[in-house]
C-alpha cells in the first residue's frame, strides 16, 4: 500500500508538471539535477559528522591516554628506586606506550561519541536534519563507521603489536632488574630453587604470606616449613635469598620411619636460600603467558592441547568425551569429600584449605601419603572418608593433565577471545552512546562525561569480573567476554530504533 500510495503521488506531480508546460526531458533533468543536489547535501552533512566525530575522538585519544600513562608512572617511580637506569626507563616507556594507546581506543570512541552528539542534541542541530527528512540511523552512520575503522585498527593492534610490545617489556625488566631478585618469586604456583620447592599464597609489597617450602635433603629425608608471613632480602656479595620467618612450623621426616615427623614450632626463623639455580635461570629469556603470545600463536598452541588431549585418549584406548566424563566424576568426589568432618579435621590439623590440599596431593606424592595416613588415623583405613579419598585420587590422576590441557586452553581462547570483544567495543560504544547523547541534549558536558565515565565503568567491570574465571572452562569464559559488547549493542539499537519511531 505504502509503494502505491508513493506511485500515485508520483504520478500526480508528473501531470502536474506537463500541464505547467514542463516536457518529459526537463522533468527527468529536473529530476537527475534533484539526486545530485541531495548526494551533495547528504555529503556535506557526513563529512560534517565525520569530522566533528573525528576531531573529538582524538582529543579524547590525547587525554585519557595521558591520563593512563599517570597511572603506569607507579610503575615507573617503583623502577626508579630500583636504580634502573634512564635508558632502561626509555624503552620501558616506549613498550608501555602503544599498550596504553590500545586500551584508550574503545574509551575514546564513547567519550567522542556522547560528546559530539549531546552538543548536536543542545544546538538543536540533531533536530534540523531530522525535520529535513534524514533518518536517525543515517545521521548515526558516520559515527558508527568511524568506529568500524578504529575496530580494525585495534584489532590488528590487539592480535599482534600489544602482544609483542608486553613481552618485550617483560624481557626488559629482567634484563636490566638489579636489586630486587626476590620480585622473581610469584604468588600461586610452585619455583624450583635448587633442592627447595617454595610456594606462596600472597604478597603484599615485600611481605609474602602463606608460604610452604619442600626441601629434599641429599641423605633422602625432606623437610616441610610452614610459615605465616615472611619478609625476603637479598644478600648480594653471598648471592643469596634471606627469608625472615615469623609463625614458622617445621615438618621433619625421619629416615628411618617414613611415616613419623619431628614437628617444631618457632616465632621466627631466618632462613638462607642459593640463588645460583635462581640466576641462572634469569639470565634466560623470560618465558611466556598467554598474554605475550599473537593472536595467531594461542590458536596454534589450542590446536596442539586439543592434538594432545586426543593422543591421550588413544593411549587409554578411550574416546576425549570419556575422559571429560571422568574428569566430571573427580571433581563431585572431590566436592563431596570437602563436606566430610574426618577431612576438614585433617585441613585444619595440617593448617590448609581445600585448595591447597589439592595443589599439596596433585603436585606430590609423598604428600599425597601424608594427607592418606592422617585421614586413616581419623576415619580408619576402610572409613567412609578415606574410601572417598582414594576413589578421587584413582579417578582423578588419569585425567590430571587433561585438565591442565583444558584449563589452558581455556585461559587461551578467553585471552583470543579478550582482544576480539575489546577491539569490537569502539562499535559498542558508538552504538550506545549515539542515542545516549541526544538524549542528554542539557548540561551537554557533564552529562555526557558522567554516562562515558559509567559506560567505561560497567563494561570494564563486567570483562575484567568474566576474565577472572578464565580457569573455569566449565563456564565458557571465552564466550562470555562477549556479554558486555552485546549488551550494549542491543540496548543502544533498541534505542536508535526508538528514536527513529518517535522523529
Amino acid at each position: 500500500m505504502e509503494i502505491d500510495k508513493n506511485r500515485i503521488t508520483n504520478e500526480g506531480k508528473l501531470n502536474n508538471l506537463k500541464q505547467s508546460g514542463f516536457t518529459t526531458t526537463h522533468i527527468k533533468r529536473a529530476s537527475i539535477l534533484e539526486r545530485i543536489l541531495k548526494f551533495f547535501r547528504m555529503h556535506v552533512i557526513n563529512t560534517y559528522l565525520s569530522k566533528t566525530v573525528g576531531v573529538a575522538f582524538g582529543m579524547s585519544l590525547l587525554i585519557i591516554t595521558f591520563i593512563m600513562l599517570m597511572g603506569s608512572m607507579v610503575k615507573i617511580f617503583e623502577l626508579i628506586f630500583k636504580k634502573f637506569s634512564i635508558m632502561a626507563i626509555v624503552h620501558i616507556l616506549a613498550f608501555i606506550f602503544p599498550e596504553v594507546i590500545c586500551y584508550s581506543l574503545p574509551f575514546s570512541m564513547a567519550a567522542a561519541t556522547l560528546l559530539v552528539f549531546s552538543r548536536l542534541s543542545a544546538d538543536g542541530e540533531i533536530t534540523a536534519m531530522k525535520a529535513t527528512g534524514i533518518s536517525i540511523f543515517r545521521i548515526a552512520a558516520p559515527c558508527i563507521t568511524l568506529s568500524v575503522v578504529i575496530a580494525v585498527i585495534a584489532l590488528y593492534a590487539y592480535s599482534n603489536i600489544l602482544p609483542k610490545a608486553h613481552f618485550a617489556q617483560r624481557n626488559l625488566i629482567s634484563s636490566y632488574e638489579i636489586d630486587d631478585i626476590s620480585g622473581m618469586i610469584e604468588t600461586g604456583t610452585w619455583i624450583p630453587i635448587g633442592r627447595y620447592n617454595l610456594f606462596v599464597g600472597k604478597r603484599d609489597d615485600k611481605m609474602y604470606k602463606d608460604i610452604h617450602i619442600i626441601e629434599n635433603k641429599d641423605d633422602g629425608s625432606s623437610r616441610q616449613i610452614f610459615t605465616a608471613r615472611s619478609t625476603v632480602r637479598t644478600i648480594r656479595n653471598e648471592n643469596k635469598l634471606l627469608f625472615e620467618m615469623h609463625d614458622v612450623v617445621s615438618e621433619e621426616r625421619s629416615t628411618q620411619h617414613t611415616n613419623s615427623y619431628i614437628r617444631t614450632k618457632a616465632g621466627r626463623v631466618d632462613m638462607y636460600i642459593s640463588l645460583d639455580t635462581l640466576m641462572k635461570k634469569k639470565s634466560k629469556i623470560v618465558v611466556k603467558k598467554e598474554a605475550d603470545f599473537t593472536t595467531s600463536e594461542l590458536k596454534q598452541k589450542i590446536d596442539k592441547n586439543i592434538s594432545e588431549i586426543v593422543s591421550i585418549a588413544r593411549k587409554h584406548k578411550t574416546n576425549p568425551k570419556h575422559l571429560y566424563s571422568q574428569l566430571r566424576t573427580a571433581k563431585t568426589l572431590w566436592n563431596k569429600l570437602q563436606n566430610k568432618k574426618a577431612w576438614k579435621k585433617v585441613l585444619k590439623i595440617r593448617k590448609r584449605k581445600n585448595k591447597k590440599a589439592w595443589v599439596d596431593n596433585v603436585a606430590n606424592q609423598k604428600l599425597h601419603k601424608d594427607y592418606e595416613n592422617a585421614l586413616i588415623s581419623i576415619d580408619g583405613k576402610h572409613g567412609k572418608t578415606t574410601k572417598l579419598f582414594r576413589e578421587w585420587y584413582k579417578t582423578w590422576m588419569p585425567v590430571n593433565q587433561i585438565n591442565n590441557y583444558l584449563e589452558a586452553n581455556s585461559r587461551m581462547k578467553t585471552q583470543v577471545n579478550y582482544r576480539y570483544s575489546y577491539a569490537l567495543a569502539s562499535i559498542a560504544f558508538a552504538i550506545i552512546g549515539i542515542p545516549l547523547g541526544i538524549r542528554a541534549h542539557r548540561s551537554e558536558k557533564t552529562i555526557g562525561f558522567l554516562i562515558c565515565l559509567a559506560l567505561i565503568a560497567i563494561h570494564y567491570a563486567l570483562v575484567i569480573s568474566i576474565t577472572a574465571f578464565n580457569d573455569s572452562y566449565a563456564f565458557r569464559p571465552d564466550l562470555l567476554v562477549w556479554v558486555p559488547d552485546l549488551l550494549f549493542i542491543l540496548i543502544g539499537s533498541a534505542l536508535l530504533w526508538r528514536l527513529h519511531r518517535n522523529s
